[in-house]
Protein backbone atom coordinates (compact mmCIF):
# COMPACT_ATOMS: atom_id res chain seq x y z
CA UNK A 1 0.00 0.00 0.00
CA UNK A 2 1.36 3.43 -0.99
CA UNK A 3 1.84 6.34 1.44
CA UNK A 4 -1.21 8.16 0.02
CA UNK A 5 -3.31 5.02 0.44
CA UNK A 6 -2.22 4.69 4.09
CA UNK A 7 -3.01 8.34 4.85
CA UNK A 8 -6.42 8.06 3.21
CA UNK A 9 -7.21 4.90 5.17
CA UNK A 10 -6.30 6.68 8.41
CA UNK A 11 -8.71 9.47 7.48
CA UNK A 12 -11.45 6.94 6.73
CA UNK A 13 -10.88 5.38 10.16
CA UNK A 14 -11.15 8.83 11.75
CA UNK A 15 -14.32 9.62 9.82
CA UNK A 16 -15.78 6.27 10.91
CA UNK A 17 -15.72 7.56 14.48
CA UNK A 18 -18.06 10.27 13.31
CA UNK A 19 -20.36 7.52 12.04
CA UNK A 20 -20.55 6.10 15.53
CA UNK A 21 -21.54 9.47 16.92
CA UNK A 22 -23.91 10.41 14.11
CA UNK A 23 -26.02 7.21 14.21
CA UNK A 24 -27.70 5.54 17.09
CA UNK A 25 -26.35 1.99 17.11
CA UNK A 26 -29.65 0.51 18.30
CA UNK A 27 -32.26 2.27 16.17
CA UNK A 28 -30.06 3.21 13.20
CA UNK A 29 -31.98 6.52 12.88
CA UNK A 30 -30.37 9.88 12.21
CA UNK A 31 -29.70 11.85 15.35
CA UNK A 32 -31.12 15.35 15.30
CA UNK A 33 -28.37 17.73 16.42
CA UNK A 34 -30.92 20.18 17.92
CA UNK A 35 -32.98 17.62 19.82
CA UNK A 36 -30.43 14.96 20.68
CA UNK A 37 -31.11 13.54 24.08
CA UNK A 38 -27.76 12.14 25.08
CA UNK A 39 -25.27 13.00 27.64
CA UNK A 40 -23.46 16.27 27.49
CA UNK A 41 -20.10 14.67 26.78
CA UNK A 42 -21.47 12.78 23.77
CA UNK A 43 -23.02 15.97 22.44
CA UNK A 44 -19.76 17.83 22.83
CA UNK A 45 -17.82 14.98 21.14
CA UNK A 46 -20.27 14.98 18.22
CA UNK A 47 -19.86 18.73 17.81
CA UNK A 48 -16.08 18.38 17.81
CA UNK A 49 -16.23 15.65 15.15
CA UNK A 50 -18.49 17.77 12.95
CA UNK A 51 -16.06 20.68 13.30
CA UNK A 52 -13.21 18.31 12.46
CA UNK A 53 -14.98 17.16 9.30
CA UNK A 54 -15.62 20.78 8.33
CA UNK A 55 -11.90 21.49 8.56
CA UNK A 56 -10.99 18.57 6.30
CA UNK A 57 -9.97 19.36 2.71
CA UNK A 58 -11.66 16.20 1.45
CA UNK A 59 -15.29 16.33 0.31
CA UNK A 60 -17.02 14.18 2.96
CA UNK A 61 -20.60 13.06 2.38
CA UNK A 62 -22.83 10.77 4.48
CA UNK A 63 -25.59 9.02 2.50
CA UNK A 64 -28.41 6.73 3.43
CA UNK A 65 -28.72 3.41 1.62
CA UNK A 66 -30.70 5.12 -1.17
CA UNK A 67 -27.82 7.57 -1.70
CA UNK A 68 -29.76 10.47 -0.23
CA UNK A 69 -27.60 13.11 1.40
CA UNK A 70 -27.67 13.09 5.20
CA UNK A 71 -24.62 15.25 5.71
CA UNK A 72 -21.71 16.82 3.87
CA UNK A 73 -18.93 18.94 5.24
CA UNK A 74 -18.01 22.52 4.46
CA UNK A 75 -15.41 21.32 1.93
CA UNK A 76 -18.27 19.77 -0.07
CA UNK A 77 -20.34 22.94 0.33
CA UNK A 78 -17.48 25.06 -1.00
CA UNK A 79 -16.62 22.71 -3.86
CA UNK A 80 -20.11 21.81 -5.07
CA UNK A 81 -21.81 25.17 -4.37
CA UNK A 82 -24.77 24.02 -2.21
CA UNK A 83 -25.13 24.52 1.52
CA UNK A 84 -25.72 21.60 3.84
CA UNK A 85 -29.32 22.59 4.51
CA UNK A 86 -30.16 22.94 0.78
CA UNK A 87 -29.24 19.42 -0.22
CA UNK A 88 -30.32 17.38 2.78
CA UNK A 89 -32.36 14.40 1.54
CA UNK A 90 -31.36 14.92 -2.14
CA UNK A 91 -30.01 12.01 -4.20
CA UNK A 92 -26.35 12.94 -4.58
CA UNK A 93 -25.90 11.39 -8.01
CA UNK A 94 -28.94 13.15 -9.44
CA UNK A 95 -27.88 16.41 -7.82
CA UNK A 96 -24.31 16.25 -9.13
CA UNK A 97 -25.20 14.48 -12.40
CA UNK A 98 -22.50 11.90 -11.62
CA UNK A 99 -20.77 9.98 -14.40
CA UNK A 100 -19.56 6.54 -13.25
CA UNK A 101 -16.62 4.54 -14.61
CA UNK A 102 -18.86 1.43 -14.72
CA UNK A 103 -22.53 0.56 -14.31
CA UNK A 104 -24.11 1.77 -11.07
CA UNK A 105 -25.49 -1.71 -10.37
CA UNK A 106 -21.97 -3.17 -10.55
CA UNK A 107 -20.75 -0.53 -8.09
CA UNK A 108 -23.59 -1.30 -5.64
CA UNK A 109 -22.83 -5.01 -5.92
CA UNK A 110 -19.17 -4.40 -5.05
CA UNK A 111 -20.19 -2.18 -2.13
CA UNK A 112 -22.64 -4.80 -0.80
CA UNK A 113 -20.10 -7.62 -1.19
CA UNK A 114 -16.96 -5.96 0.16
CA UNK A 115 -18.40 -3.05 2.12
CA UNK A 116 -16.38 -0.54 0.10
CA UNK A 117 -15.74 0.76 -3.41
CA UNK A 118 -13.35 3.23 -5.00
CA UNK A 119 -13.01 4.85 -8.41
CA UNK A 120 -12.94 8.12 -10.32
CA UNK A 121 -16.18 10.06 -10.79
CA UNK A 122 -17.04 13.06 -12.93
CA UNK A 123 -19.47 15.39 -11.14
CA UNK A 124 -20.90 18.83 -11.87
CA UNK A 125 -20.96 21.82 -9.55
CA UNK A 126 -23.87 24.19 -9.05
CA UNK A 127 -22.37 26.58 -11.63
CA UNK A 128 -22.30 23.78 -14.23
CA UNK A 129 -18.53 23.26 -14.23
CA UNK A 130 -17.24 19.70 -14.00
CA UNK A 131 -15.01 18.21 -11.34
CA UNK A 132 -13.03 14.97 -11.36
CA UNK A 133 -12.90 13.25 -7.96
CA UNK A 134 -11.18 10.20 -6.57
CA UNK A 135 -14.16 8.70 -4.72
CA UNK A 136 -14.07 6.10 -1.92
CA UNK A 137 -17.25 4.63 -0.43
CA UNK A 138 -17.48 2.78 2.88
CA UNK A 139 -20.70 1.13 4.09
CA UNK A 140 -21.67 1.40 7.80
CA UNK A 141 -23.66 -1.44 9.41
CA UNK A 142 -25.26 -1.94 12.82
CA UNK A 143 -24.36 -4.66 15.30
CA UNK A 144 -26.57 -7.13 13.44
CA UNK A 145 -24.85 -6.35 10.13
CA UNK A 146 -27.72 -4.34 8.74
CA UNK A 147 -26.49 -1.53 6.42
CA UNK A 148 -27.14 1.89 7.90
CA UNK A 149 -25.39 4.45 5.71
CA UNK A 150 -22.57 5.13 3.25
CA UNK A 151 -19.56 7.31 3.96
CA UNK A 152 -18.36 8.87 0.69
CA UNK A 153 -15.00 10.63 0.69
CA UNK A 154 -14.19 12.51 -2.51
CA UNK A 155 -10.83 14.03 -3.32
CA UNK A 156 -10.66 16.71 -6.01
CA UNK A 157 -8.44 15.45 -8.84
CA UNK A 158 -9.23 18.27 -11.27
CA UNK A 159 -6.14 20.29 -10.40
CA UNK A 160 -4.05 17.14 -10.46
CA UNK A 161 -5.50 16.25 -13.82
CA UNK A 162 -4.70 19.76 -14.98
CA UNK A 163 -1.19 19.39 -13.58
CA UNK A 164 -0.82 16.04 -15.32
CA UNK A 165 -2.08 17.62 -18.52
CA UNK A 166 0.40 20.48 -18.13
CA UNK A 167 3.16 17.99 -17.40
CA UNK A 168 2.17 15.92 -20.41
CA UNK A 169 2.08 19.08 -22.50
CA UNK A 170 5.53 20.02 -21.22
CA UNK A 171 6.77 16.52 -21.99
CA UNK A 172 5.21 16.68 -25.45
CA UNK A 173 6.79 20.09 -26.05
CA UNK A 174 10.13 18.81 -24.78
CA UNK A 175 9.88 15.75 -27.00
CA UNK A 176 8.88 17.93 -29.93
CA UNK A 177 11.84 20.21 -29.20
CA UNK A 178 14.10 17.16 -29.08
CA UNK A 179 12.62 15.92 -32.34
CA UNK A 180 13.11 19.35 -33.90
CA UNK A 181 16.69 19.46 -32.64
CA UNK A 182 17.36 15.96 -33.95
CA UNK A 183 15.72 16.97 -37.21
CA UNK A 184 17.89 20.09 -37.42
CA UNK A 185 20.98 18.05 -36.57
CA UNK A 186 19.99 15.52 -39.20
CA UNK A 187 19.43 18.30 -41.72
CA UNK A 188 22.85 19.75 -40.89
CA UNK A 189 24.49 16.35 -41.24
CA UNK A 190 22.52 15.76 -44.44
CA UNK A 191 23.59 19.15 -45.80
CA UNK A 192 27.18 18.40 -44.81
CA UNK A 193 26.98 15.03 -46.56
CA UNK A 194 25.50 16.67 -49.64
CA UNK A 195 28.34 19.21 -49.66
CA UNK A 196 30.82 16.38 -49.22
CA UNK A 197 29.21 14.43 -52.06
CA UNK A 198 29.32 17.52 -54.28
CA UNK A 199 32.97 18.07 -53.37
CA UNK A 200 33.77 14.42 -54.05
CA UNK A 201 32.01 14.60 -57.40
CA UNK A 202 33.95 17.77 -58.21
CA UNK A 203 37.22 16.05 -57.30
CA UNK A 204 36.21 12.99 -59.29
CA UNK A 205 35.49 15.23 -62.27
CA UNK A 206 38.91 16.87 -61.84
CA UNK A 207 40.56 13.46 -61.56
CA UNK A 208 38.73 12.20 -64.63
CA UNK A 209 39.79 15.31 -66.51
CA UNK A 210 43.39 14.82 -65.42
CA UNK A 211 43.16 11.14 -66.25
CA UNK A 212 41.92 12.05 -69.72
CA UNK A 213 44.72 14.58 -70.08
CA UNK A 214 47.23 11.97 -68.96
CA UNK A 215 45.82 9.50 -71.46
CA UNK A 216 46.16 12.10 -74.20
CA UNK A 217 49.70 12.92 -73.08
CA UNK A 218 50.53 9.23 -72.85
CA UNK A 219 49.17 8.68 -76.33
CA UNK A 220 51.14 11.67 -77.61
CA UNK A 221 54.28 10.40 -75.90
CA UNK A 222 53.73 6.94 -77.33
CA UNK A 223 53.32 8.44 -80.79
CA UNK A 224 56.38 10.61 -80.22
CA UNK A 225 58.32 7.62 -78.92
CA UNK A 226 57.26 5.60 -81.94
CA UNK A 227 58.34 8.45 -84.19
CA UNK A 228 61.68 8.79 -82.36
CA UNK A 229 62.17 5.03 -82.49
CA UNK A 230 61.50 5.06 -86.20
CA UNK A 231 63.83 8.05 -86.61
CA UNK A 232 66.59 6.40 -84.58
CA UNK A 233 66.12 3.20 -86.51
CA UNK A 234 66.38 5.11 -89.74
CA UNK A 235 69.45 6.95 -88.49
CA UNK A 236 70.98 3.65 -87.39
CA UNK A 237 70.25 2.19 -90.77
CA UNK A 238 71.88 5.21 -92.42
CA UNK A 239 74.83 4.94 -90.05
CA UNK A 240 75.26 1.27 -90.88
CA UNK A 241 74.88 2.10 -94.54
CA UNK A 242 77.54 4.81 -94.25
CA UNK A 243 79.83 2.49 -92.30
CA UNK A 244 79.37 -0.21 -94.89
CA UNK A 245 80.21 2.29 -97.60
CA UNK A 246 83.33 3.45 -95.74
CA UNK A 247 84.42 -0.13 -95.14
CA UNK A 248 83.77 -0.97 -98.75
CA UNK A 249 85.81 2.04 -99.84
CA UNK A 250 88.66 1.01 -97.53
CA UNK A 251 88.66 -2.50 -98.93
CA UNK A 252 88.49 -1.35 -102.53
CA UNK A 253 90.47 1.87 -102.46
CA UNK A 254 93.05 1.56 -99.63
CA UNK A 255 94.01 -2.06 -99.09
CA UNK A 256 95.03 -2.68 -102.72
CA UNK A 257 97.57 0.15 -102.48
CA UNK A 258 98.89 -1.22 -99.19
CA UNK A 259 99.55 -4.49 -100.99
CA UNK A 260 101.41 -2.63 -103.72
CA UNK A 261 103.55 -0.75 -101.17
CA UNK A 262 104.54 -4.06 -99.58
CA UNK A 263 106.05 -5.18 -102.90
CA UNK A 264 108.39 -2.19 -102.98
CA UNK A 265 111.86 -2.04 -101.48
CA UNK A 266 111.27 -1.15 -97.79
CA UNK A 267 113.13 -2.07 -94.60
CA UNK A 268 111.91 -4.42 -91.89
CA UNK A 269 110.56 -1.72 -89.58
CA UNK A 270 108.62 -0.15 -92.37
CA UNK A 271 107.29 -3.56 -93.30
CA UNK A 272 106.13 -4.13 -89.70
CA UNK A 273 104.33 -0.81 -89.64
CA UNK A 274 102.83 -1.56 -92.99
CA UNK A 275 101.62 -4.93 -91.74
CA UNK A 276 100.10 -3.27 -88.68
CA UNK A 277 98.42 -0.70 -90.91
CA UNK A 278 97.05 -3.43 -93.12
CA UNK A 279 95.87 -5.44 -90.11
CA UNK A 280 94.19 -2.41 -88.59
CA UNK A 281 92.48 -1.55 -91.83
CA UNK A 282 91.21 -5.08 -92.10
CA UNK A 283 90.15 -4.94 -88.48
CA UNK A 284 88.26 -1.75 -89.13
CA UNK A 285 86.42 -3.44 -91.92
CA UNK A 286 85.53 -6.42 -89.69
CA UNK A 287 82.61 -6.66 -87.19
CA UNK A 288 85.12 -7.33 -84.37
CA UNK A 289 86.04 -3.67 -84.05
CA UNK A 290 82.40 -2.67 -83.84
CA UNK A 291 81.98 -5.02 -80.88
CA UNK A 292 84.76 -3.28 -79.01
CA UNK A 293 83.47 0.22 -79.69
CA UNK A 294 79.80 -0.52 -79.05
CA UNK A 295 78.05 -0.65 -75.64
CA UNK A 296 78.53 -2.12 -73.16
CA UNK A 297 82.29 -2.45 -73.87
CA UNK A 298 82.90 1.11 -75.11
CA UNK A 299 86.68 0.59 -75.30
CA UNK A 300 89.01 3.52 -75.80
CA UNK A 301 91.18 3.77 -78.95
CA UNK A 302 94.26 2.62 -76.98
CA UNK A 303 92.34 -0.37 -75.56
CA UNK A 304 91.09 -1.26 -79.05
CA UNK A 305 94.65 -1.10 -80.42
CA UNK A 306 96.01 -3.28 -77.60
CA UNK A 307 93.10 -5.76 -77.94
CA UNK A 308 93.69 -6.08 -81.69
CA UNK A 309 97.42 -6.77 -81.18
CA UNK A 310 96.68 -9.31 -78.43
CA UNK A 311 94.19 -11.06 -80.74
CA UNK A 312 96.90 -11.22 -83.41
CA UNK A 313 99.21 -13.00 -80.94
CA UNK A 314 101.53 -10.13 -80.04
CA UNK A 315 103.33 -10.29 -76.69
CA UNK A 316 103.46 -7.46 -74.18
CA UNK A 317 106.97 -6.40 -75.19
CA UNK A 318 106.08 -6.44 -78.89
CA UNK A 319 102.96 -4.38 -78.25
CA UNK A 320 104.97 -1.87 -76.21
CA UNK A 321 107.51 -1.46 -79.04
CA UNK A 322 104.84 -1.18 -81.74
CA UNK A 323 102.78 1.36 -79.75
CA UNK A 324 105.87 3.10 -78.38
CA UNK A 325 104.68 2.73 -74.76
CA UNK A 326 106.09 0.96 -71.71
CA UNK A 327 105.20 -2.61 -70.79
CA UNK A 328 103.45 -1.34 -67.60
CA UNK A 329 101.04 0.65 -69.74
CA UNK A 330 100.36 -2.45 -71.83
CA UNK A 331 99.66 -4.45 -68.63
CA UNK A 332 97.31 -1.68 -67.45
CA UNK A 333 95.36 -1.81 -70.73
CA UNK A 334 95.25 -5.62 -70.54
CA UNK A 335 93.61 -5.44 -67.10
CA UNK A 336 91.11 -2.82 -68.30
CA UNK A 337 90.20 -4.98 -71.29
CA UNK A 338 89.74 -8.10 -69.12
CA UNK A 339 87.52 -6.13 -66.71
CA UNK A 340 85.30 -4.78 -69.50
CA UNK A 341 85.01 -8.27 -70.95
CA UNK A 342 84.15 -9.69 -67.50
CA UNK A 343 87.32 -11.82 -67.33
CA UNK A 344 89.15 -10.16 -64.43
CA UNK A 345 88.21 -12.94 -62.00
CA UNK A 346 88.22 -15.79 -64.52
CA UNK A 347 91.06 -18.04 -65.61
CA UNK A 348 90.50 -17.36 -69.31
CA UNK A 349 93.19 -16.62 -71.91
CA UNK A 350 92.60 -13.11 -73.24
CA UNK A 351 93.96 -13.82 -76.76
CA UNK A 352 91.74 -16.89 -77.11
CA UNK A 353 88.69 -14.97 -75.94
CA UNK A 354 89.31 -12.09 -78.36
CA UNK A 355 89.91 -14.55 -81.21
CA UNK A 356 86.62 -16.31 -80.45
CA UNK A 357 84.83 -12.95 -80.51
CA UNK A 358 86.28 -12.22 -83.95
CA UNK A 359 85.21 -15.64 -85.23
CA UNK A 360 81.65 -15.23 -83.92
CA UNK A 361 81.20 -12.03 -85.78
Amino acid sequence: MSTDEKLLQEKINQYDVFFQQLFDSESGSLVDETSIDIQKKQTEALREHVELLDLAEDLIVVLDMNHRILFWNRGAEKQYGWSRSEIRGENIHSLLNTTFPQSFSAIEKTLATYGKWKGNLVQFRRDGSSILVDSRWTMRCDELGKPLAILEINRDMTSRKHTDAMLQKALDEFEEACVQKRTMDFQKVNASLKDEIIERKRKEAVLKKREMQLKIKTKNLEELNAALTALLKKREEKKIEQEEKILSDVRSMVLPYVEKVKTTDIDTTQMNYLNILEANLKEITSPFLRQLTSPPLNMTPKEIQVASLIKDGKKTKEIAELMNICTGAVAFHRNRIRKKLGLNKKNVNLMSHLSSMALKK
